[in-house]
C-alpha cells in the first residue's frame, strides 16, 4: 500500500510541477491537499504501522516534496519544523495519528459505523489489570484518561500490536485526562 502511495503521489506532484508557474500559494496548497494529501490519509491507521522503517521514510520524502512545492523551494534545500508550520500541516507519522485518534473519538461517542465500533468496549467493562497498559509520553504531563474513557486494549503481542484496533485505542488511552 506504501508504495503505490509513493508511486501516485509523485506521479501527481510532476503534473503539478508542469503548471507551477500558473499557480499561486493557495491554489498549490489546495491541489496538494485533494489531489495527493488525501491519499496519505486514506486508511493511513489501517496500514501505516505494518510498514517498514523504509517506506515510512520515503512517504515522509514524498511529503516533504509537497511541501517544497507549495512553498517555493528549491528541490534540495533544507525543510524544517517552521515549513510543517507555515503550511500547517503534520509529518505523515503524526497525520496517521491524528486520523487514528479522529476514528477512536467517533467510535467512542457512537458517531463511527457500527462495524467500527462493535469490537471497542470501554475499559469499564475489562478486568483491573487493562488499566495497567496505559502509556504516557514523555511530552505528555498529566494523568491518562479518566477510566469511564478509555477502551480495553485487546490482548495481542508482535504484530497484533500494529493494528488498527491496538494501536487506536492505544493512543486513545493515552491522552492526557484534559484532552479526552
Amino acid at each position: 500500500m506504501g508504495r503505490s502511495i509513493i508511486k501516485k503521489a509523485n506521479f501527481r506532484l510532476k503534473l503539478l510541477y508542469r503548471k507551477k508557474q500558473f499557480l499561486t500559494y493557495h491554489t498549490k496548497k489546495l491541489l496538494a491537499m485533494s489531489l495527493i494529501q488525501c491519499h496519505f490519509d486514506y486508511v493511513s491507521p489501517v496500514w501505516f504501522c505494518g510498514l517498514t522503517k523504509d517506506l515510512k521514510s520515503k512517504l515522509q520524502v514524498t511529503q516533504n516534496k509537497l511541501i517544497r512545492f507549495v512553498l517555493n523551494l528549491e528541490p534540495r534545500s533544507h525543510k524544517g519544523n517552521e515549513d510543517f508550520i507555515n503550511i500547517n500541516w503534520l509529518p505523515v507519522s503524526d497525520r496517521v495519528d491524528q486520523v487514528t485518534l479522529c476514528h477512536g473519538f467517533k467510535m467512542h461517542n457512537n458517531l463511527a459505523p457500527k462495524y467500527m465500533s462493535e469490537h471497542f468496549s470501554p475499559a469499564s467493562n475489562a478486568h483491573s489489570y487493562i488499566y495497567n497498559k496505559i502509556r504516557v509520553s514523555a511530552n505528555q504531563s498529566g494523568e491518562p484518561c479518566s477510566d469511564t474513557k478509555r477502551h480495553s486494549l485487546p490482548g495481542v503481542k508482535g504484530f497484533g500490536q500494529k493494528t488498527f484496533a491496538y494501536q487506536g485505542f492505544y493512543l486513545w488511552n493515552s491522552l492526557q485526562k484534559s484532552i479526552c
